[in-house]
């Protein structure tokens, strides 16, 4: 059950590492044609799933559906970075016990209409889940700062999957 709280904090450390290593134009940008949102929007979003997790360590249902859109986290970097530190904190302070802990989480399913389901799960599922979407957007913000000119390094957004498989064929 550590190594689930573990790589959680390995991603985010890299998701860290990377908004550290861009400048606040980069991080502010959305004029590409190519995004509706800039890096700092994307961030917002994985942290909205982290912050779902947070409050339910007090509230009875982890719900997806509360968004801090429009935060000041979207446009500085410096208030992101601090962000990122309070959640690393939080989650290096888990216990291995939480992670089988039964929960229920609240998430709209439908795009055509509003409507929301109560599911079932499990707080480490939860965590598998936010580290999972944390990877997929920070392969999206990589893009986005790639587009933008930047030189980020190849294993950024990477797969726990996709990573093993590219060990295996540096072995081979």
């Amino acid at each position: 059950m550590q190594k689930i709280i573990d790589s959680s904090i390995e991603i985010f450390d890299q998701l860290n590492d990377f908004i550290e290593s861009i400048d606040d134009d980069v991080y502010q940008d959305n004029s590409s044609s190519l995004f509706e949102s800039s890096i700092g929007q994307h961030l917002r979003h994985v942290l909205d799933i982290y912050h779902a997790l947070i409050r339910n360590m007090t509230d009875d249902i982890v719900d997806y559906d509360i968004r801090l859109r429009g935060s000041s986290v979207e446009v500085s970097r410096r208030d992101a970075l601090q962000t990122l530190s309070d959640i690393r904190t939080w989650l290096a302070a888990l216990c291995p016990h939480e992670i089988t802990r039964c929960v229920k989480i609240r998430t709209e399913i439908a795009i055509s209409e509003q409507h929301s389901s109560v599911l079932d799960t499990s707080f480490g599922r939860e965590l598998f889940f936010a580290s999972n979407h944390t990877i997929h957007h920070l392969a999206l913000m990589v893009t986005i700062a790639k587009v933008l000119g930047c030189s980020i390094g190849a294993n950024y957004g990477v797969a726990p999957a996709t990573a093993t498989y590219n060990r295996q064929l540096a072995q081979s």
